[in-house]
This record gives C-alpha cells, structure tokens and sequence, in this order.
C-alpha cells in the first residue's frame, strides 16, 4: 500500500529543522542586527557567548538533518501527492524544497567556515571541533556576508513554503499539508 505521506521519522526530521531553523534565523537576526558587541551590551558578556555557542552549535545540527533530507530524497524520493497536484504547483514546490535544503547545506558550511577563519573557536556544545582553515579576516568577512545573504534567502524561501501551507490548508482544503504533518 503507497501511502501519499512522509514515514513518521522524516516528518520528525522536518519538525526539528523548522524549529532549529527558525530559532537560528532568529539569533541570526538579533546578532545581524546588533553585532556581537551590540548583544554584548544588551545581554551581557556571558550571555552572548552561549547564545553564538548555541547558535553555531544548532547550525551543524540542522547541517547534518539537511544532509540527511537531501540524501533521503535523492534516493526515496518524494511520495505522490493525494490527489495529484497539478504541474503548474508541483514544479515551484519542487524548486522551492531544493532550494531549501541546499541553503540549510550551504549557509552552517559558510558560517562554519567565516567563524573558523575569524579565528574564532567552533564548538558543537561542549566540544571544540579543529580548525580547518587558517586565520583570515578579510575571509572571514566574506564568509560571513555570504552566510548572512543565504539566511535572507532562506527567511524568503520559508515565507513562500509557510504561505503555501497556508493555501493548501485554509483555502484548498487539500490533502497536502498532512503529508508532513506529525499527526
């Protein structure tokens, strides 16, 4: 029997990268538009640091969830949509969920990477993972804009996805949105 939803584990793995992702876009912002020495003076020192800790640390959690959706869907694919969503849906939707997955790749690699560059320690929680490229501001710089440029288009692209959830479920009244729904 072909079901027209996700396995239960890969709705969990889309609930965990919506609520990581989410809560990151949203430090990302705080640190974007505060700088770290800004949050420093409005959170105080200690706070800051375990804020940046936890936000580098989620950042490779989602990392390694993206890896797993992309490498899921490369192999199991998708299941069919109940009923069949026509080409002139499915084709955004498709671009729009690859788009994604690619940014939730790329964008923990680039601020991986600025950070490592910055000269700054990367740690996944309590641990400090080794440094991988040497110490290079202007690098770092440039890492960080494009990590910074990926999050404004991932915040675009979660909009269009939220939006559409919202079609499907208060105005066509389809099937869609229980494909990744955990219940």
């Amino acid at each position: 029997m072909q079901t027209s939803r996700y396995g239960y584990f890969r709705r969990l793995v889309h609930a965990a990268i919506a609520l990581f992702g989410l809560g990151l876009l949203g430090v990302g912002m705080l640190f974007y538009f505060f700088g770290f020495q800004g949050l420093q003076a409005k959170l105080g020192a200690e706070t800051t640091s375990i804020l940046y800790m936890y936000h580098k640390s989620f950042g490779l959690v989602v990392l390694v969830l993206a890896l797993f959706v992309f490498f899921m869907r490369k192999r199991g694919g998708v299941p069919p949509y109940d009923p069949p969503l026509a080409m002139l849906l499915r084709l955004p939707s498709k671009l729009i969920h690859w788009l994604m997955i690619l940014a939730l790749i790329v964008m923990p690699i680039l601020g991986l990477i600025g950070t490592i560059a910055g000269g700054h320690p990367v740690s996944f929680f309590d641990w400090s993972l080794p440094q991988l490229v040497s110490e290079n501001k202007a690098l770092s710089e440039q890492f960080f804009h494009y990590h910074m440029l990926v999050g404004w288009v991932l915040l675009g692209l979660v909009a269009i996805h939220l939006a559409a959830a919202y079609l499907h479920g208060a105005i066509a009244h389809d099937k869609v949105n229980s494909r990744m729904g955990l219940f």
